[in-house]
């Protein structure tokens, strides 16, 4: 059934009176409308039914708000009610957000002002897509700008394992109060300016269809699509989100006088303040601080992962922790969560040999511009070039800071340099490390 604007209101009331299996007659008792007044309706033969004609029908047949004001609205009246009024506000963040605030400005503004309906929310995994999007969400919905229905993450099962998300269709049903099909769900959104936000995770093949279908039905909505996944199509923007700025980290210290001024390093110093009183005025402490941010490249969820051992350790015992192997401190001794670790070897382990050969090419240097890594390469410009963009969407590569007027410049993440490491000494084997004059410390080894 098309559910444009020009719907004729007889169809609507007919189907709504079939769907509930009553008759003329039966709703005429219950509506106290005349059976050939309904007839008529049905017909199109009333051209202009009136307010009370249609409230009175709507209370019989039991509509939901969402098919009650789609009713008024094939009537010709405005029936005063906004969805934004039956949604309930995306949960707000119980801390700021840290250092994102140009992300999020970028991103309000892609969804107000671009012609991209499909917004692809790319990064790794706790690099802080969900907060960003949350953040996003609630601004627009509280300002009234845009009406949000904001899907969280589905919950795992007993046990860790993931339940079978329920249909896209019917979890956004479940939100605006109608019924859980396709034609009451376009109909309830044709209308209006919707803001829709889904974590790619909970969308099987089914999902994908039923995201599509709702895009193309209803003109006025919006997606933000979360995913790992960097791949995307000519009808789909991909909004990357990249690591926090850090200060950075050369023999020992931080390079740059205002590196106690990074957010990074203000995170960090949150949560280690109450358990290190002296933190803020110590240099020494703030600048181990910077050092644990440089070597954790930055990644919001592992400086949280690494800030949980300061319950047991000292700014300068984690800094040392650290530079011996980063990867431990991925895992929190509260949360066991391995998401990131397994993360990078698996787009690590995708990439093709040639890609493979250049990211181990790059990482066995200080940071590069795109000029010095063509040289690096030993490729042409193009297929140089190619590898650069392709290890920078996976996000491997991060940009290092640099002065007004350089070239941008990149390293490959210091997290990626272990994690090639430690694959490295594995596969040579300790005769084979210990013949090289070299103990190589992988991540199993205990470092806390």
């Amino acid at each position: 059934m098309n559910l444009g604007s020009n719907i004729r209101f007889g169809i609507l009331l007919r189907n709504a009176r079939k769907r509930v299996g009553m008759t003329q007659r039966q709703l005429a008792e219950l509506s106290t409308i005349s059976v050939r007044a309904i007839r008529d309706l049905e017909l199109d033969c009333t051209k202009a039914p009136r307010a009370q004609t249609i409230s009175l029908l709507a209370d019989a047949l039991r509509l939901s708000k969402a098919r009650r004001a789609e009713l008024e609205a094939a009537a010709g009246l405005a029936s005063g009610h906004s969805l934004i009024e039956d949604l309930v506000a995306p949960p707000a963040l119980l801390g700021p957000i840290v250092g994102r605030e140009h992300e999020t400005a970028s991103l309000t503004d892609l969804l107000e002002s671009s012609g991209h309906r499909l917004l692809k929310v790319v990064g790794m995994p706790g690099i802080g897509k969900s907060r960003l999007i949350q953040k996003v969400a609630n601004d627009l919905h509280q300002s009234g700008r845009m009406s949000v229905i904001h899907l969280a993450r589905e919950s795992a099962g007993q046990g860790g394992k993931g339940v079978t998300p329920s249909g896209l269709i019917d979890r956004i049903a479940d939100r605006i109060g109608c019924e859980p099909t396709a034609d009451d769900v376009t109909g309830a959104l044709t209308t209006n300016e919707v803001l829709l936000t889904v974590d790619g995770r909970d969308l099987d093949e089914d999902g994908e269809l039923e995201l599509r279908l709702l895009l193309h039905r209803c003109p006025g909505l919006r997606v933000l699509y979360e995913t790992c996944e960097t791949s995307s199509t000519s009808d789909t923007c991909a909004f990357s989100v990249f690591p926090l700025a850090v200060p950075e980290w050369r023999q020992g210290k931080p390079t740059g006088a205002d590196f106690a001024a990074y957010p990074t390093v203000q995170l960090m110093l949150s949560r280690c303040g109450q358990l290190y009183p002296q933190a803020v005025s110590d240099p020494d402490v703030l600048a181990a601080l910077a050092g644990i941010c440089w070597l954790l490249d930055g990644i919001p969820s592992a400086l949280e992962s690494a800030a949980s051992w300061l319950l047991v350790h000292e700014p300068a015992q984690l800094l040392d922790a650290a530079a011996r192997s980063p990867l431990m401190l991925l895992t929190s001794p509260v949360v066991a969560d391995d998401a990131l670790t397994s993360w990078l070897r698996r787009t690590v382990a995708s990439l093709a040999p040639d890609d493979a050969v250049g990211l181990r090419r790059l990482a066995g240097v200080d940071p590069w511009t795109a000029e010095e890594a063509i040289r690096l390469l030993h490729r042409s410009p193009a297929e140089a070039l190619r590898v650069i963009h392709l290890l920078r969407a996976c996000g491997l590569v991060r940009r290092v800071n640099s002065g007004n007027g350089e070239r941008p410049r990149f390293t490959v993440l210091n997290l990626v340099h272990h994690l090639l490491d430690a694959e490295g000494a594995a596969a040579r084997g300790p005769v084979q490390c210990a013949a090289a004059g070299s103990v190589h410390r992988t991540e199993a080894d205990p470092v806390l």
